[in-house]
């Protein structure tokens, strides 16, 4: 003769086991999503000092260039209308700009936020550049990543001071004051 035990806990308990199981391999696979996306965007837009160097990249090449239309191209839509007289002051920057780049060193501070799970990244990107000719400190102000408005993706100030004047001030009061930290749009330049 057989017998046959049922008990009605023991069914309730093997199924909460069950339900468990189930919810931690989901939270496993949700946390492998998260950190897939999180290693695509780095992928996609690279590591912030890449993003950072690329950035003074292409303000290096445009004025080795000479090209006023590449680097107005790295400002984003709402700096091109905000500047007072953004041509003007391109213009003056490319003449101010000696030499060709032999190299550049430097970093951006960042700060990012998220709203309703739209990334905003901004840059404030300090670097030395030097040149055949002359060696500049360079400051700018960029957003790399607004998933929300991504007009404003872009290069809002930019400014290159003749490393003389940076070590004077530097030397003077213990810190460089950037001229376009505080200030509109554009671009800013100082040197002797």
């Amino acid at each position: 003769m057989v017998r046959v035990c049922i008990c009605k806990n023991r069914g309730r308990g093997m199924k909460k086991a069950g339900m468990l199981l189930v919810g931690v391999i989901a939270l496993i696979s949700l946390e492998g999503c998260m950190t897939d996306r999180g290693e695509q965007l780095t992928k996609i837009r690279g590591s912030e000092q890449e993003m950072s160097d690329q950035i003074m990249q292409e303000i290096a090449e445009a004025l080795d260039a000479g090209d006023a239309d590449a680097l107005k191209d790295v400002f984003s839509k709402p700096a091109l209308k905000e500047a007072e007289d953004l041509n003007q002051q391109i213009a003056d920057l490319m003449d101010f700009y000696q030499g060709k780049m032999v190299s550049y060193e430097g970093d951006a501070s960042s700060s990012t936020s998220n709203h309703y799970g739209d990334k905003i990244t901004e840059f404030t990107g300090y670097y030395q550049l030097i040149t055949t000719e002359e060696t500049y400190r360079v400051g700018y102000d960029h957003k790399p990543v607004d998933d929300e408005n991504p007009e404003e993706i872009g290069l809002r100030r930019l400014e290159l001071v003749t490393e003389d004047v940076y070590q004077e001030q530097v030397e003077d009061h213990g810190y460089y004051d950037w001229e376009y930290y505080e200030n509109s749009p554009g671009v800013y330049m100082q040197g002797e």
